[in-house]
């Protein structure tokens, strides 16, 4: 290649080549413009696409507007009214800052903006093309700002020829929308597609408002209110019960301060604060706000601004993760029977979906549900350290211990059930924020709240044990309808509590053997026996060497007693073998397996005393609701569900 001198590009080249740092897509663009529209006050935002967004973008808000003399100047590279200096960039505050998104869209499409200050009379209308301003003058306009965006990347047909269909950037826009929509509850939210109306939230500061209209009511209805502080970190919003799981990350929605951001640690926080209550390969629905002093947080990674740097990664994690499982572990999680889940999908909002087909449409726009959610804040909420006093009530609680995140979720249980009395309120929707009802029991048509977690333990001691079904299940009668425990998974459960505290502790039950069992291994088997023979004696293996690769065990965990010696062979090197994984040895993949083989059997049978003495230890377990592998323990058919499949209503 031939020398080329070094130059300075032209101001439009530049302009271009920054623009594809900020605007990616026609999503991109209506994030940015919505973004604006919030920073500048708006209580009320519609957002009017056509084409996907490639032909056609309209964002109206009813915010304060920009003064006839500033409005070219916002076009400017790098001009922006929300920070002054350097300093200003260590407590973000707003959702923009940078500077660089109306003039990034100008220079790649045609843009229109019509806005108008409340203490003016008349507004003024902007156009300006490819970044070259057309003409400035005034216009009638209601209070607050319009921008038009015509023909996005004309200019750049490179960039152009690389957008998707126009169903597909569709669907982009409407996912933008609707997690501005969840970072913002406050704000009335309008999205319109090709003329119609595909999603509508009523701005009345509610999360389970927004959910409702973006997934559906039924939706709001099988997730739990999150509500957590430690740390100088709050912690709001809604959590899915283990059963309203999804194979993406997609429902997980994750907002700092107000601003929606892309987090993976803190998605995996959440993630793991369901520790075994999910199935493999699964994820929860989830929208969860973090309110953290902004001086505690870097916003300025990205042009995009969807990436953040904590101070304290670990910190976050652990206020996260600790905040998903007090959530969960102060509900009843106790599966039921009767009530159709609405069919899956990222777009369950009223409206045409995004990928459907002519004629094919979702429920209508909903209106905002019956049930109170928690209101939640916008950037400007976010005075200092914590939660603004005058519209939350964050008192102080007990401290948790040090190491509860490297713990499972049977560990958490007991600090919860420590913790202070408001806790406790809060989840359960007692507080004075509302909250949705932190209802466990699926049902249809029962009225009042759900049973507490200890109401759930106590039906489980006190039910009246009619039999079993099929030599798998028990059957009980509870005052609330028809109660069915797995068996197997249920005793699952209540070993694999006892594997993991022996494991954390060195206090199993161990059945010595009057016959030691002879066992050979492998020579790969030998070595890992050795390797963890300390950890194999705390879960009730006793191994003693007895030359080459030969042991002698004499004694076996205690649920294994009577089990003959060429499973109890099996079960071991099965323990050794799962020592031998990527990642070395997992306490909870083996006392999980561990519990699996030792487990009562779907097909044996139980007499009446088994029974019930599997139910009393089953309510003393730290989480009664689903088995290590994410399968639920219980299930219930309500009174009122029974009474309307039998017409008795």
């Amino acid at each position: 290649m031939p020398h080329r001198p070094i130059v300075v590009l032209e101001p439009h080249v530049a302009n271009r080549i920054a623009a594809g740092e900020v605007i990616e897509r026609p999503a991109s663009a209506v994030k940015e413009l919505v973004e604006n529209s919030l920073d500048a006050g708006a209580r009320r935002v519609e957002v009017e696409i056509r084409g996907g967004g490639k032909e056609y973008i309209r964002v109206t808000d009813d915010g304060h507007g920009i003064p006839p003399a500033e409005v070219p100047l916002a076009f400017e590279r790098h001009a922006t009214s929300k920070i002054a200096s350097a300093d200003d960039l260590f407590a973000v505050a707003t959702l923009g800052f940078r500077g660089e998104a109306l003039p990034s869209i100008a220079a790649v499409a045609e843009v229109e903006m019509r806005t108008r200050p409340r203490e003016h009379l008349e507004g003024t209308q902007y156009v300006i093309v490819a970044g070259v301003p057309q003409g400035l003058g005034p216009v009638g306009a209601p209070v607050g700002t319009t921008v038009i965006v015509r023909r996005l990347f004309f200019n750049t047909p490179a960039r152009y020829k690389f957008l998707r269909t126009d169903t597909t950037e569709k669907r982009y826009v409407a996912d933008v929308v609707a997690r501005l929509a969840m970072a913002r509850p406050d704000v009335a939210f309008r999205l319109l597609a090709d003329g119609r109306e595909l999603l509508a939230t009523p701005g009345d500061g509610r999360l389970s408002s927004v959910l409702a209209a973006v997934y559906g009511q039924a939706v709001v209805r099988d997730m739990l209110p999150l509500e957590y502080e430690a740390e100088a970190i709050g912690v709001l919003g809604l959590v899915g019960k283990p059963g309203l799981h999804h194979g993406t990350r997609e429902r997980i929605a994750v907002f700092l301060n107000g601003r929606w951001i892309q987090s993976n640690a803190i998605a995996r926080a959440i993630e793991n604060g369901y520790d075994t209550l999910l199935p493999p390969r699964r994820f929860p629905a989830a929208a969860v706000h973090l309110t953290i002093d902004p001086r505690s947080v870097d916003v300025n990674v990205h042009p995009a601004k969807a990436e953040v740097r904590f101070r304290d990664d670990g910190v976050v994690f652990r206020t996260v993760l600790r905040a998903v499982r007090q959530a969960l572990l102060s509900a009843n999680l106790v599966g039921g029977l009767g009530v159709p889940r609405p069919a899956a999908g990222p777009y369950a909002y009223g409206g045409e979906r995004p990928d459907a087909g002519h004629g094919e449409r979702t429920d209508a726009a909903v209106r905002p549900p019956e049930q109170s959610g928690l209101p939640l804040p916008g950037p400007g909420a976010v005075p200092g350290t914590r939660l603004a006093a005058s519209r939350y009530d964050f008192h102080p609680r007990e401290s948790i211990a040090p190491d509860v995140e490297s713990a499972p979720l049977v560990a958490a249980a007991r600090e919860v059930a420590a913790s202070s009395a408001w806790s406790r309120k809060a989840v359960a929707g007692e507080g004075k924020n509302g909250g949705i009802p932190s209802d466990g029991l699926t049902r249809s048509g029962d009225q009042g709240q759900a049973a507490s977690n200890a109401d759930a333990r106590q039906a489980l001691r006190e039910m009246t044990v009619l039999g079993q079904l099929h030599r798998t299940y028990i059957l009980g009668e509870t005052p609330a309808g028809l109660w069915i425990v797995d068996q197997h998974v249920a005793h699952e459960r209540i070993l694999y509590e006892q594997f993991l505290r022996a494991a954390a502790c060195g206090r199993a039950d161990v059945q010595q053997l009057m016959i030691p069992i002879t066992i050979t291994l492998s020579p790969a088997q030998a070595g890992l026996a050795e390797f963890h023979q300390e950890t194999l004696e705390r879960l009730g293996f006793v191994l003693e060497p007895f030359g080459g690769r030969t042991y002698l065990l004499r004694g076996v965990p205690v649920p294994f007693a009577a089990h003959d010696a060429a499973d109890i062979q099996r079960v071991l090197e099965d323990v050794l073998a799962a020592g031998e994984s990527e990642g070395g040895w997992r306490p909870h993949e083996v006392c999980a397996q561990l519990a699996c083989r030792a487990a009562i059997k779907a097909g044996q049978v139980l007499n009446e005393r088994q029974m019930r003495q599997l139910l009393e230890e089953l309510s003393q377990a730290d989480n009664p609701f689903a088995c290590p592998h994410g399968r639920p323990i219980v299930i219930e058919v309500a009174k009122s569900e029974l009474a309307r499949r039998f017409g008795r209503h």
